[in-house]
């Protein structure tokens, strides 16, 4: 089955919450929904007032961890399926698409009755690699996701790792460390979604076929996202023919977890760099083109627009896909006779 999506809440909804962003993606027929985690707010708060409580039931926030004090007085994460104790700290998350883990939950379960597929994005800028407070601030924007995206049934968290350090064999390095202590707090296993690690579409940020090949074999939990303008922007213009979309995606497919997620839009690159993400229809990377491997494929492909006509161009892209689709079967009938 091949689904269409989108990156966000779609343009024409009139609602901002997460319900409403499930409910909006239903009514366009449309199969998946990216949550993007945007404009949240966390402050570290004492607990007192909700002794006795577990996180899920606090009314007010979002609790993404739960910090207790050892026999030193030093504080250290207990995590969040836990009571919460009068001399807790608390790290509360505000966020305008859900008020607490009710809000996720009542979203998971609309998003199975309508047979929504959700993932979520971490925020866009990542810095992953090169330490001090961005990191330090990536890396736990990256853990509320797996947090929050397992509260709301996401399969998959969706993040960029950022600019290379010192030298690619040590951003492989870095980039090894840090998802396989994700993998470790935050297994699959136990509920949490997947570490889709995104394809580059820059020269200077880590994400190369190769780096999220090479951690996918080293880490079980991590899932290559294929981003089809990034790669293309990335190699300079390399997916043009429908043998050049039957490679990559043959590529990524062995790394899928269930549907290969692929994201879409039109882009402009210069030099092997990304310059600018369009509308489908600009440039050279064409859906059509793509629409004719996907008729042929034998297993799922969830493709998700993060085009800046976002619905539109997923609703667009399904058309074109069925057009191939109806084609193809014209050609075998009109042999038959």
């Amino acid at each position: 089955m091949i689904k269409f999506g989108v990156a966000g809440i779609p343009l024409t909804s009139k609602g901002r919450t997460y319900v409403d962003s499930i409910e909006d993606t239903a009514n366009l027929g449309l199969n998946s929904l990216e949550v993007q985690l945007l404009r949240v707010n966390v402050s570290e708060d004492p607990a007192m007032d909700y002794a006795g409580m577990y996180p899920k039931d606090v009314e007010d926030s979002i609790i993404v961890d739960v910090l207790r004090p050892d026999e030193s007085g030093n504080y250290n994460s207990v995590g969040t399926d836990t009571v919460i104790e009068e001399d807790d700290i608390i790290q509360e998350l505000f966020w305008n698409m859900a008020r607490n883990y009710d809000d996720l939950n009542i979203g998971k379960q609309v998003a199975e009755e309508l047979d929504i597929d959700i993932s979520m994005h971490s925020p866009y800028y990542m810095d992953l690699l090169n330490g001090g407070e961005i990191a330090d601030k990536s890396f736990n924007h990256l853990k509320w996701s797996l947090i929050i995206g397992r509260a709301m049934g996401a399969k998959r968290i969706i993040t960029h790792t950022g600019f290379y350090c010192k030298t690619k064999n040590c951003s492989s390095k870095k980039a090894y460390e840090i998802y396989s202590e994700l993998a470790r707090l935050f297994p699959h296993q136990k509920g949490y979604p997947y570490i889709g690690v995104e394809a580059s579409g820059k020269k200077d940020i880590f994400g190369t076929q190769k780096d999220l090949f090479t951690l996918a074999d080293k880490i079980s939990d991590v899932e290559p996202i294929l981003n089809f303008p990034h790669i293309h922007a990335l190699n300079n213009g390399s997916l043009i023919e429908t043998k050049d979309f039957d490679h990559v995606i043959s590529a990524f497919s062995k790394y899928a977890k269930g549907d290969l997620y692929t994201e879409f839009a039109g882009v402009e690159y210069d030099n092997g760099n990304e310059t600018k993400i369009t509308a489908i229809k600009h440039g050279d990377l064409k859906f059509e083109t793509l629409a004719e491997v996907l008729i042929n494929l034998d297993h799922d492909v969830t493709i998700i627009s993060m085009s800046p006509l976002l619905e539109h161009d997923a609703q667009y892209m399904e058309l074109m896909y069925w057009r191939a689709l109806l084609k193809k079967y014209q050609k075998k009938l009109a042999k038959k006779a």
